[in-house]
């Protein structure tokens, strides 16, 4: 019998999305013996080879990642599925249709679900092949729980300070309003259709034009309230693959606009005197903070709005009533309606699990402990299948850094750089030591851990 391996990895997509709470999780896995892994996803799929074999935390579902799933699943380490989108969509049906793959989907051997609604959905997925579902949520929601703000108390303060009092709106276009010319799905949607309207279907259209439209709402409301509250500061914070130019061509004429994508979303929301948002995860954040959020919903569709954080929003239909309340928000005026707040936390225990008690990333650990054991009486790895999969990550690596030399033109890669740089920065040894410092002031625990960096961008936290 084999000895339990006590091995995690963390990837982290977007780093202002996942790498604090990622951090988190790691210190909780090493107080309880785990080695962790924890960084940037694209150089550990890159590197996958050279790293022990461990549980890997996937961080989504989609058929984009069968080929690097299977060979992780090769090369001896074991997967765990989760799914950082796993709570804001249209309908069960669009989420199955767009984050969850066939092949991907039957890789895990144990799933990590946000709430109840999440394990529903994967329960019932017509792929589901009985790996069991544990309801855990997810450590993100940590980092938004009281016993954790001071986490984020210097750079809320900071922002405070640098912006002073300001209306934060959020963007989430990236479809539409990509940072790559032509590259977003509706925006090859609706060109597609320009040129030959059969060759798209009737339903992405619908989508495709109802994004656009949303969109183009959203850029004449940010110069509406921009010219309303002359004395605030419009923060207008696109989504990562979001273009920052069309926000700052939209707002020219308005002085007090400012377009920044920075840091983790945490500290904006909190810094805030009120959040602006359509269908955005920052809708169920703020409610969870406190912060007064608004939902703009100029436009409507059963079809096609996120429901979630719609209804943990005020709701304004028009510009008139959105000016009216950010108005009272900005003069701290607003008061919950009780009985709307009853449904909404109703509605959210649906969602997201450890809100209260024990923290989501120790629920995840606990899981992953009886998981890690019980691989003790798994068969040996096949070591055909393990030299086939080096082979493949070894030449998947070499054939990425060779394309990316010679395959790309100047601007292109230039052009790419600056995308991976912006989704997942260059940081030191000190980025992640400062964040465990923290937290162990904060929590009071975590004094034996000890962190190390592997390579670029990625660390290991251990005990």
């Amino acid at each position: 019998m084999s000895t339990p391996r006590r091995r995690l990895i963390l990837p982290v997509e977007v780093f202002n999305r996942e790498f604090d709470a990622k951090v988190l999780l790691a210190c909780f896995a090493a107080e309880r013996g785990f080695s962790v892994i924890v960084g940037s996803k694209r150089e550990i799929h890159l590197k996958m080879d050279t790293l022990p074999q461990s549980i890997y935390l996937a961080i989504n579902l989609s058929d984009r990642n069968i080929i690097v799933d299977s060979l992780l699943t090769k090369l001896g380490h074991r997967i765990a599925g989760g799914d950082e989108e796993g709570i804001v969509y249209s309908s069960p049906e669009v989420y199955i249709k767009e984050k969850l793959g066939a092949e991907v989907f039957k890789k895990p051997e144990i799933f990590l679900a946000w709430g109840p609604e999440n394990r529903h959905i994967w329960e019932n997925h017509s792929d589901y092949q009985g790996a069991p579902i544990h309801i855990t949520g997810n450590p993100r929601i940590d980092l938004l729980r009281p016993e954790l703000r001071l986490f984020w108390e210097a750079q809320t303060q900071k922002l405070r300070k640098q912006y002073g009092q300001f209306i934060l709106i959020n963007s989430n276009y990236d479809r539409i309003n990509n940072h790559r010319p032509g590259k977003g799905e509706d925006q090859q949607i609706l060109k597609a259709a320009k040129a030959d309207p059969s060759s798209v279907s009737a339903e992405d259209l619908a989508l495709a034009t109802y994004h656009r439209d949303l969109f183009q709402s959203f850029q004449a409301m940010a110069s509406t309230i921009a010219q309303s509250f002359p004395d605030h500061t419009i923060v207008i914070r696109p989504h990562p693959s979001e273009s920052k130019a069309s926000w700052e061509e939209a707002t020219a004429d308005c002085a007090n606009v400012q377009v920044v994508f920075e840091g983790n979303i945490v500290p904006w929301l909190l810094a805030a005197q009120v959040v602006i948002h359509n269908s955005c995860t920052t809708g169920l954040e703020s409610y969870v903070l406190g912060t007064p959020v608004i939902a703009y919903r100029p436009l409507t569709s059963d079809q096609f709005d996120r429901p979630l954080p719609n209804s943990l929003s005020q709701q304004a239909f028009t510009l008139d009533e959105l000016q009216t309340l950010v108005g009272i928000s900005v003069k701290g005026g607003y008061e919950p309606d009780p009985s709307v707040s009853a449904t909404q936390q109703t509605l959210i225990q649906q969602y997201i699990a450890f809100l209260e008690g024990p923290f989501a990333s120790e629920k995840i650990v606990e899981v992953l402990e009886q998981f890690d054991n019980s691989l003790n009486d798994q068969p040996a790895m096949n070591m055909r299948a393990y030299l086939s999969g080096k082979t493949q990550a070894v030449w998947r690596r070499i054939k990425r850094q060779y394309n990316a030399s010679f395959h790309m033109g100047n601007n292109n890669r230039q052009e790419r750089h600056q995308y991976l740089r912006h989704i997942f920065p260059d940081i030191e040894l000190t980025d992640v030591e400062s964040r465990v410092e923290n937290f162990r002031n904060i929590l009071n625990r975590f004094q034996s851990l000890q962190t190390r960096r592997i390579t670029k961008g990625i660390f290991e936290v251990t005990s």
